[in-house]
């Protein structure tokens, strides 16, 4: 993992696509927030957005074999703006529908796109020279109703 760079209302940083490596990355964003003053609320929703996504790029994109994920936050106004770059296998965001999944057809997982998209906004996947990019908003003044 690469250290966090940029002025200090705006973090990057990359890290290997594997677990350990993700909870590590998700630590150094909360420090970061934290010592911006954010609301305990929200560093939790964005550790679980951030945790949910990176978790499924290491797992679906990489197959869990491994590969760089680029993180991107910055703070803008009321929001935190995040994005995700990664070199894995190509996502279809559609193919998992807009609806809570049903637990009945779940063996393990299958929330993570659902969590995201319930605590951010302006959501947008794109595939684009051989990345996949994602997107999201998160309210720095929301609580989650998860």
């Amino acid at each position: 993992m690469t250290q966090a760079t940029g002025p200090m209302d705006s973090l990057q940083m990359q890290c290997d696509g594997e677990l350990r490596e993700i909870r590590s990355t998700v630590r150094t964003v909360e420090t970061h927030l934290s010592a911006l003053g954010l609301a305990r609320d929200v560093i939790d929703d964005l550790n679980l957005a951030l945790t949910e996504a990176m978790t499924n790029i290491a797992r679906h994109g990489y197959l869990s074999k491994g590969g760089e994920i680029s993180l991107s936050i910055r703070v803008e106004g009321d929001y935190l703006k995040c994005q995700l770059e990664d070199h894995g296998v190509a996502f279809n965001p559609d193919a998992l529908g807009r609806s809570s999944p049903d637990p009945a057809e779940l063996r393990e997982g299958g929330y993570g796109w659902y969590i995201i998209r319930k605590l951010s906004e302006n959501l947008c996947y794109a595939r684009e020279n051989g990345r996949n990019q994602l997107s999201f908003w998160l309210p720095t003044t929301r609580h989650s109703d998860l």
